[in-house]
């Protein structure tokens, strides 16, 4: 009986922050894509805005815990990265009283950059789906999926 009220209360806890979500329009992570490229090489730029008092978790979490933020760059078409996607800062690292383990996350804006190289000029395409998830220490987000596209124009 136990385990049946607990699920019923972490679904009610999940119905309630997600209409809270709904009803201010806005969500505690955004994200804006910035594209540079000069001649066959660029860089694009995913930021992440995050809303005061929230975070969003690092790029490689323990198991059992939160979701890490994923940025999925497969869709892309006429590019081929030369790294993997990095944050231009590190993650604090801090014991989760919510997950009882410690964690990597950003509780402020943090921006995260990949170099390509154009193979498809007048083709190239960045296409990304970015899974993350946020928390702001009394409750999270489920997981949610951004997908993010951007036409590659080069500089002549």
């Amino acid at each position: 009986m136990r385990t049946k009220s607990l699920l019923l209360f972490l679904i009610a806890s999940l119905f309630l922050s997600l209409s809270v979500f709904a009803s201010d329009g806005t969500a505690p992570v955004r994200w804006r894509t910035f594209v540079k490229c000069d001649g066959d090489k660029g860089i694009v730029t995913f930021r992440a805005l995050v809303s005061s008092g929230w975070h969003l978790y690092g790029l490689e979490l323990p198991t059992g815990g939160p979701k890490p933020t994923v940025f999925d760059l497969s869709g892309s078409v006429g590019v081929k990265f030369e790294d993997s996607v990095k944050p231009q800062r590190e993650a604090s690292k801090v014991e989760d009283p919510l997950f009882g383990m410690t964690l990597n996350w950003w509780d402020s804006n943090v921006e995260f950059t990949v170099p390509f190289k154009v193979t498809e000029p007048g083709n190239a395409r960045i296409d990304c789906k970015i899974t993350y998830m946020a928390c702001n220490g009394e409750t999270c987000m489920p997981p949610k999926t951004e997908n993010i596209s951007a036409v590659v124009k080069q500089a002549k």
